[in-house]
């Protein structure tokens, strides 16, 4: 079988590969927050440079050729770090992977005009696209979610999002109802302003999740007024099928109900573009995956059942999400296009989605590639936290309110974390933290083996002893 090199629409590589220095400790939305929150401190050039490099190297070497991903831009510092790695990042991979960026925060950061409108000139000037996050939280859609719903002026700050992306000729890109509330109507809410700004087509909604759990008739309207939008709507199966029903306190114990995806058979049959992308790859949202659209689309098929018939579904994570980044000679395969895609071994999908297909072989311009993933040891810079330490930090955050570690279910640090000050103290600590781990790593593995065999051997020789006394007295 050949398929046309992938298109991966909505990732998060500048947070990837941050799961074992900062582990999310239960699984949970709340969690992942948190645990990002104490991840902020090890954040700088080249920690964010290192990770969204090594991430780019997983994606090209398992074929793919245009990957979006959304960079954290709530503070200032946060954006002028991301925005100009990333530049060099596209720069740099080139003719390679096509590389877009999309500016995430949340809709009431658009509460201020100045930050707003600085971050838009930002985002233009680095040819990115604008985004926001709409009734995202855990609580998203009800009145208490100021932060993501903001249901006093949320029609004033989709108009606001609207009105910077027209003066700069921006696309827009959001996340919209990550989460299992039926009140969370994100989706309608930017379908509408889309039609009434005039912005047909060129509007792409992330996750969805709340419309799997609608009454039929509320997600038809909602799904037709995406649909007369000509909204792009991708689907993140792998992280939410993670994340989504996960009770913070089950540690465990309580089995998800639902899958954490959309309904896809019925936004595909409302005509509604439907993509499915990697999102969250080894960080605090997911803590696997390696930006593999193979597995996307393979776990995606179990999950929504896009196989019975598979119909047009390869066009998921090809075709689809290229023509929602505007890449029209990307996911295709054409007489005069260019010679990029992909060789399996399996002669059917039965036997692509069977076995990972690790021998596969990208042909990028007509000649095979030589790339292949990179190996993990490439990233053993990485300052090392133990997850108990980790989970402790995350803890002594405010656990009540809106705003406790930045936002829900939203992937971004809390400012006060996000620190040059911080990234020197977790800097100064990692000696520390290396000669602690030796310590342990020696009492463990060498000293405890060897005071236990000493005492054995002790004990033993003591037995022998007294099984001697009693043998001369009964002599």
């Amino acid at each position: 079988m050949a398929l046309p090199t992938f298109a991966d629409l909505h990732t998060h590589i500048d947070k990837g590969h941050t799961c074992e220095r900062s582990r999310n400790p239960d699984g949970s939305l709340t969690g992942a927050d948190r645990s990002t929150a104490a991840d902020a401190s090890f954040w700088n050039q080249e920690d964010v440079f290192r990770r969204m490099d090594f991430s780019l190297k997983c994606a090209y070497a398992h074929g793919t050729s245009a990957l979006r991903t959304h960079l954290i831009n709530l503070q200032p510092n946060q954006r002028d770090l991301t925005w100009p790695t990333f530049s060099q990042l596209r720069k740099r991979w080139a003719g390679k992977v096509e590389l877009q960026g999309v500016s995430l925060v949340v809709l009431s950061f658009y509460r201020d005009l100045a930050q707003a409108t600085q971050l838009a000139n930002v985002v233009k000037e680095h040819s990115g696209i604008l985004g926001a996050a709409v009734c995202c939280a855990e609580n998203g859609g009800s009145p208490c979610d100021d932060w993501t719903t903001c249901h006093k002026d949320q029609s004033f700050l989709l108009d606001r999002i609207f009105s910077l992306a027209k003066e700069r000729d921006l696309d827009l890109d959001f996340h919209v109802d990550e989460n299992g509330n039926e009140q969370a109507k994100g989706l309608l809410a930017v379908a509408c302003k889309t039609i009434q700004h005039g912005y047909q087509g060129r509007v792409v909604c992330g996750h969805c999740c709340s419309l799997a759990l609608m009454d039929s008739k509320t997600a038809a309207r909602i799904m037709a007024k995406a649909a007369e939008a000509r909204i792009t709507i991708v689907s993140l199966p792998l992280v939410n099928q993670w994340t989504q029903d996960r009770s913070q306190n089950s540690m465990g114990s309580r089995t998800p109900r639902w899958r954490g995806i959309p309904p896809l058979h019925e936004l595909h049959a409302a005509g509604i573009p439907v993509a499915l992308a990697s999102d969250n790859t080894r960080d605090q949202f997911y803590a696997y995956g390696d930006l593999d659209m193979l597995e996307v689309f393979s776990q995606g098929c179990r999950i929504g059942h896009l196989d019975r018939p598979y119909k047009d579904w390869p066009l998921s994570v090809g075709a689809t999400p290229a023509a929602a980044m505007r890449l029209p000679e990307h996911g295709r395969i054409r007489v005069g296009g260019p010679a990029n895609f992909i060789l399996f071994r399996a002669r059917c999908f039965s036997e692509l989605l069977s076995r990972p297909q690790i021998d596969r072989v990208v042909v990028r311009n007509g000649a095979a590639s030589e790339a292949r993933p990179p190996d993990y040891s490439e990233l053993d810079y990485l300052p090392k936290v133990s997850w108990l330490k980790s989970s402790a930090k995350a803890s002594s955050l405010d656990s009540g309110g809106q705003h406790d570690a930045g936002i829900k279910a939203l992937h971004m640090p809390h400012p006060s974390d996000f620190s040059m000050e911080a990234v020197k103290r977790s800097r100064a600590a990692q000696p520390l933290h290396a000669a602690v781990s030796t310590g342990r790593w020696v009492l463990w593995t060498i000293l405890l083996p060897a005071i236990i065999g000493i005492l054995v051997l002790g004990v033993s020789s003591l037995l022998r002893h007294h099984t001697s006394i009693r043998l001369d007295i009964a002599t």
